[in-house]
């Protein structure tokens, strides 16, 4: 009896929480929530990863139910993240108040805050019960997960302004903010990858003037390169493809069996091996369409052995599998030039449906 009265307990707090934000708030400097907390945040975050590992897969074609296992085991590891970058961030929040001499905010209070301002979240999996019963209605399930972060962040808030006076509880606020952004960086990328396969006109059309030269073909996609560049190899472990001019090299990176990939994740394991040992590094990242598919937009490079090294990266991953264009330089004697060259050929890249 006594466990029922305590799930009781703990569905009516979650649902309080939810419908009446204000009025739990208020409970917060009163009530003592204990692990109540670390159980939302574990829920919250397996929630919002199945909603958007769900998306994720309907936009590529693919069927929830298919992927099932691996959705859930993903769901759960997330969750579990959640619940400890919670705690830290709270902790963070915390110090930061008592900082500014917000005593009257105690560490169990801040954690509580937090994590119940996430119940919004455990509505989140109804985006994955709309993409299940009628793939079309994508673009409500993208919307239903985007207004359960938004009143999840609007709930920190509720929380943190019950608790603090208003001056006061700006900090602890954009601290916590601020820190859940640096430490959940891939998740968050991962959400706005899902809105773009919801809505890809939010991404632009890629600008570069098409190459004209020779058209090569391989088993997933098509490409033009100018003049002097010739096929080295096809078809070898973890490349569709490479191509070598002069002056440059061109390899394209492959990758099979990554349902649940985004474009972003693929070019940060596809470009390790380029960038390791680089000294005086640096990056620049965009996302474009090309031939209409949502397509990362890398440039880097550095110094290697003391020479200086360019490199321009496009990587997708239209469905099971990632490919990516990774154009290499050894000191061009016009960095712009050659980075520009490696758009026009970019511009031409058509990956074939079946590979989709």
């Amino acid at each position: 009896m006594e466990s029922t009265g305590e799930l009781a307990w703990f569905r009516a707090e979650v649902v309080r929480s939810i419908l009446h934000p204000f009025e739990f708030a208020r409970s917060l400097a009163r009530e003592h929530f204990g692990l109540a907390g670390v159980l939302v945040a574990l829920i919250a975050g397996a929630a919002l990863a199945f909603a958007v590992d769900a998306m994720i897969l309907t936009s590529k074609g693919f069927a929830l139910f298919d992927f099932l296992p691996q959705v859930l085991i993903d769901s759960g590891f997330l969750g579990i993240r959640l619940a400890v970058t919670v705690a830290g961030v709270a902790t963070v929040g915390y110090y930061a108040a008592r900082l500014l001499r917000g005593r009257d905010l105690t560490l169990d209070q801040a954690f509580t805050a937090f994590s119940f301002a996430l119940s919004p979240l455990l509505l989140a999996p109804i985006a994955a019960l709309l993409v299940v019963l009628a793939p079309d209605l994508l673009p409500i399930a993208g919307a239903v997960a985007g207004l359960a972060v938004i009143r999840s962040i609007l709930g920190l808030a509720i929380n943190l302004r019950a608790l603090l006076p208003s001056v006061l509880a700006v900090v602890p606020f954009v601290v916590m903010l601020v820190t859940s952004t640096l430490v959940m960086q891939d998740q968050i990328s991962r959400f706005r990858f899902a809105g773009y396969a919801v809505a890809p006109q939010l991404v632009g059309e890629f600008a570069a003037k098409p190459m004209t030269g020779t058209a090569f073909e391989a088993a997933d996609f098509t490409i033009t390169l100018p003049p002097g560049w010739k096929n080295v190899t096809s078809g070898t472990q973890g490349e569709a493809a490479r191509y070598e001019s002069d002056l440059a090299e061109l390899k394209v990176a492959r990758a099979g069996g990554v349902p649940l990939a985004t474009a972003d994740s693929y070019a940060d394991s596809a470009s390790l091996a380029e960038r390791q040992g680089l000294q005086n590094g640096w990056r620049e990242r965009t996302v474009v369409r090309i031939n209409g598919v949502v397509t990362v937009d890398d440039q880097y490079g550095g110094t290697y052995q003391g020479r200086r090294m360019v490199y321009r990266q496009f990587t997708a991953v239209p469905q099971t599998r990632g490919l990516a264009l990774i154009f290499h330089y050894i000191e061009p004697p016009d960095e712009q030039a050659a980075l520009s060259e490696a758009a026009s050929v970019a511009a031409t890249w058509r990956i074939r449906q079946e590979s989709r």
